[in-house]
């Protein structure tokens, strides 16, 4: 029992709580459900109309205790059909009491971390799983490196620039090609703004 995890848990009381769609070819859907009493797989197998056992597929579970997850080799083996190796090490490691803290931490402290990290060590970071490849790639990151490293001031040109490419794309244009990319955007915004100065006022 992972009773010293608790203040751990998510909204729904778990340490895991992951599901998704299992590797081509399969079709089947699963859940991972972990809490500080046992560890939960269910499975929704999908197969196709085609089959005479269409409709007598309901869903399936088993549950282990603490205890008894690292033992059960069966589930083992399914877990690591549906998740690969690194879902089945990731569990079996959780289940030896060691547990994922940095991406438990909240977000903007998980952004300020990262803002601390040198570019290519960005880029290794978003390769380490599908969470931490989207934090090191969102718009809200690259908004606070670009200006902590900008020279020139955030215009509102600029911000609606970055609302079209985002500022990871800004970020990494060189100043020349972003003077091009500001030109272009004002002259897309300079028939709109005329046409507003000329309308008749009521």
């Amino acid at each position: 029992m992972a009773t010293k995890w608790t203040h751990w848990l998510n909204e729904h009381e778990a340490l895991v709580d992951y599901g998704q769609q299992a590797p081509s070819p399969s079709k089947d859907f699963f859940h991972i459900f972990v809490t500080p009493n046992e560890f939960i797989y269910r499975l929704w197998k999908i197969v196709p109309p085609t089959r005479s056992d269409y409709q007598n597929n309901p869903p399936s579970e088993v549950r282990n205790s603490w205890e008894d997850f690292p033992l059960d080799d069966r589930l083992h083996s399914e877990l690591q059909r549906v998740g690969g190796s690194k879902t089945l090490d990731y569990l079996l490691n959780l289940a030896n009491g060691h547990l994922d803290y940095l991406p438990r931490l909240p977000r903007n402290v998980l952004i300020q971390i990262i803002m601390m990290l040198d570019l290519e060590d960005i880029k290794a970071l978003s390769l380490v799983s599908h969470f931490f490849k989207e934090l090191c790639n969102c718009n809200e990151l690259w908004e606070k490196i670009y200006r902590q490293n900008s020279e020139t001031p955030i215009t509102d040109e600029l911000q609606s620039l970055a609302r079209e490419h985002g500022w990871k794309d800004l970020f990494f244009t060189n100043k020349l090609q972003l003077q091009k990319h500001l030109r272009r955007q004002a002259e897309r915004q300079a028939p709109a703004n005329q046409a507003f100065l000329t309308q008749p006022m009521e």
